[in-house]
């Protein structure tokens, strides 16, 4: 990106975009992102210009195991905008934190993305549930990735189970076995080992696109 966001406050950036929302006036129907950094920061209105799209995504966010996060948040982000599709991409920050801390425990994760899933699908059966599953990362951030390989091998079970579409975007944009960092993001496609730039995003959308409902006339 050539702006590089960065996020100094977590919990006041999760606030403040909580705020926004609830500021916000916006129709029935359309396309909510839903998630954090990697769709907050997704210029899919620019990239994919035919759909409506709703960003719900917020930086830093996580499932809500905590007193935060996107379980927490799902009536102002989901069900008060009665959307025709949710795309949804969250995880990473819960797998960052169980990196450095040991906690949350895996299980945990696991439990509440399935139970973001579930709440969606109950709660807005006629919308549309796309899942995107975990990115891999690379540098400084390399160390997730096995946890981002348990993680969305549970992911593809939820899926699965819950008749969602899966959009595979790990295996879109990660090295190739029998190359120099096999497993890990293709530095290409990201400014910090974690997050996409441009050229990922680009390509993100070029992938969405066909899953998407078809555009309005």
């Amino acid at each position: 990106m050539s702006d590089k966001p960065r996020i100094v406050d977590a919990e006041a950036h999760y606030r403040q975009r909580l705020r926004a929302f609830a500021r916000e006036s916006v129709a029935p129907g359309g396309i909510v992102l839903l998630g954090s950094s990697h769709f907050e920061w997704f210029p899919a209105q620019r990239l994919l210009p035919h759909h409506r799209f709703v960003n719900r995504a917020i930086a830093s966010d996580r499932l809500g195991i905590g007193d935060r996060g996107i379980l927490h948040r799902l009536d102002i982000s989901v069900f008060a905008l009665h959307p025709d599709m949710v795309v949804f991409n969250n995880g990473v920050n819960d797998l960052g934190e169980l990196h450095r801390t040991g906690q949350p425990a895996m299980d945990a994760i696991r439990d509440a993305y399935a139970r973001v899933v579930d709440t969606i699908r109950s709660r807005e059966p006629n919308a549309s549930l796309l899942i995107v599953n975990e990115l891999p990362t690379t540098g400084r951030f390399a160390a997730l990735n096995p946890l981002i390989g348990v993680l969305n091998a549970h992911i593809a079970r939820v899926a699965h189970r819950a008749g969602c579409a899966l959009l595979d975007f790990h295996r879109v944009v990660v090295v190739p076995p029998g190359r120099a960092r096999a497993g890990e993001l293709r530095a290409e496609l990201t400014w910090d080992g974690l997050h996409l730039n441009d050229r990922g995003y680009a390509l993100l959308a070029r992938h969405l696109e066909p899953l998407l409902p078809p555009a309005p006339q």
